[in-house]
């Protein structure tokens, strides 16, 4: 790739102006089309001097890869019809709402020969990165993500918008195959779970309990990890991480770890834009966060079975 890469970002709402700023300030960018449904929207954007284009297909004719951070429905339009245009994409997750599209997605990016990567930004959290090394130590884990009521991302369920996160982050401490997996719901804002237990149990052992509510009193993102020998615990947060040796003849020995100063989204972008040059296969391809997607529908079905309704709607 020769100069900076013509970038395209389609949907401008939270997520998709978080991306034009990493992508601005990025030397080996350039951001040269933006679209949005909202004309309103691109009006404004135009006004402030931005390259906003009046259709997706111009935006596709302009730029050599996408964003896509739309409205989750909209996902596998986009990202089809880029495809086929042999642009690189990165998707905003969840990538699809089915199994089904986004299977179609692998088979179409592997017939075009680009770069598409799931958008699963807490991969690059400086306090999950500071504990991959650790890996091999742990057994059980246990996830915590809970944040106040927001219509932002309620298009998808609770467990496409927040779940899905921790699922991928299990995936990448274990790469693990299930052996079970069960799970118990509510609602109690929109017509899916609001708020969603999990437990994935692993063939080799390991496993896992999740707790995931997008109607909490206040905002929690938590990893604790621990085996026999070590326990650790990850606030996605604050950023930062603990670490403890335990042993079976005295208290826990706290442990020195260092946690990067990053920002997690241009990571992402960095990362991106890596696995275009280098021709090299992402952990966030659209092939690896297969096995996240089938769990993720997989709790989601299991949810709706076990859905109790807490008040009318």
């Amino acid at each position: 790739m020769r100069g900076p890469l013509r970038l395209g970002i389609v949907g401008l709402g939270y997520m998709g102006s978080l991306h034009l700023q990493k992508a601005l300030a990025h030397p080996k960018v350039q951001v040269v089309a933006l679209y949005d449904s909202d004309p309103a929207k691109r009006e404004r954007l135009r006004q402030e001097g931005f390259p906003v284009v009046e259709s997706f297909e111009e935006l596709l004719e302009k730029s050599q890869a996408l964003i896509i951070a739309s409205p989750t429905p909209t996902h596998f339009e986009y990202a089809e019809k880029a495809l086929r245009a042999q642009r690189h994409l990165l998707i905003e997750k969840p990538v699809t709402l089915s199994l089904t599209e986004l299977e179609k997605l692998i088979f179409l990016r592997e017939e075009a020969g680009v770069v598409a990567v799931a958008g699963h930004v807490e991969r690059f959290n400086p306090a999950f990165q500071a504990l991959l090394p650790y890996r091999s130590h742990f057994q059980l884990f246990g996830f915590e993500r809970i944040a106040p009521w927001t219509p932002r991302g309620t298009d998808a369920s609770v467990a496409m918008d927040l779940l899905i996160h921790d699922l991928d982050l299990f995936w990448a401490l274990t790469e693990g195959n299930a052996t079970e997996l069960r799970a118990s719901a509510y609602r109690l804002r929109t017509l899916n779970a609001d708020t969603i237990q999990a437990w994935i149990d692993l063939t080799d052992g390991r496993a896992a309990h999740f707790t995931v509510s997008r109607i909490a009193p206040y905002k929690r993102r938590r990893l604790i990890a621990h085996g026999p020998e070590m326990w650790a615990e990850a606030d996605l947060l604050s950023r930062t991480l603990a670490l403890w040796k335990l042993s079976n003849s005295g208290d826990p020995t706290p442990l020195p770890v260092e946690v990067p100063t990053a920002d997690a989204l241009s990571l992402q972008l960095e990362h991106f834009l890596h696995t275009i040059q280098t021709e090299t296969t992402s952990p966030l391809s659209l092939e690896h966060v297969h096995s996240v997607m089938a769990w993720a529908q997989q709790v989601e079905n299991l949810s709706k079975r076990q859905l109790v309704f807490t008040s009318e709607l």
